[in-house]
């Protein structure tokens, strides 16, 4: 069941980045939120998980604040959204079971599995960055740079 979750999770995380609506990309992040949720609640520290959901949907909502004016921009870059599925259902096919044998404390999450995880996070965090920060010069955003 835990499995179907994290699935799920990923899958509405992908077509949060597919959609280029800013109210349905909100919906979907909502709904990978709510897929995750029990992994993340399995930690030690339970404030721990309703600090990432927080910061989570505060973060939804400088989305549909700041970007809601690119919804009109068709993505060109559809293959490297593709890509991306492709890479992170081969990391959740390779990676879940070995993170899912321990148990999933905070220490575990800090020390035995994540150089690869937390490398992957920063390059997909680069890589959005860099995407949005293209538009943002095109003055396509509320706020342009």
């Amino acid at each position: 069941m835990l499995f179907l979750m994290v699935v799920s999770s990923l899958f509405f995380g992908v077509m949060c980045y597919y959609m280029s609506d800013p109210m349905k990309s909100s919906f979907f992040l909502v709904l990978s939120l709510l897929g995750i949720v029990p992994l993340i609640s399995m930690s030690y520290s339970i404030w721990y998980s309703y600090f990432i959901c927080l910061l989570f949907l505060s973060g939804i909502f400088v989305i549909l604040v700041y970007f809601s004016s690119l919804s009109g921009v068709v993505g060109f870059f559809k293959p490297l959204f593709f890509l991306l599925v492709f890479l992170s259902f081969l990391m959740l096919i390779f990676c879940m079971s070995f993170y899912l044998s321990e148990l999933v404390l905070l220490n575990n999450f800090y020390w035995s599995f994540n150089c690869f995880v937390f490398f992957w996070l920063v390059f997909v965090l680069l890589f959005f960055m860099n995407f949005t920060s293209y538009f943002l010069g095109l003055s396509g955003g509320l706020r342009s740079i």
